[in-house]
């Protein structure tokens, strides 16, 4: 069963007026990790997703879906 992983990461970021290159410095990985995150080519770490869900003070599941576009 291969489902697709979605994000909200665009939106969370635009809300919260965060750049891709601040967001990515709050998580210590690349300003190119984060644009590929939102465009689907980059599934993270479960590490690296918590810690920016932390940044957003979300749940997990409010950053990242299986199977189904929420945003």
């Amino acid at each position: 069963m291969n489902q697709t992983i979605y994000t909200c990461l665009k939106q969370l970021r635009s809300q919260a007026d965060i750049t891709q290159a601040e967001l990515a410095k709050k998580v210590h990985t690349s300003r190119q990790t984060i644009c590929a995150m939102e465009k689907g080519d980059y599934i993270p770490s479960l590490k690296l997703a918590l810690l920016i869900a932390n940044v957003f003070k979300r749940p997990i599941e409010d950053v990242f879906h299986l199977g189904q576009k929420k945003c």
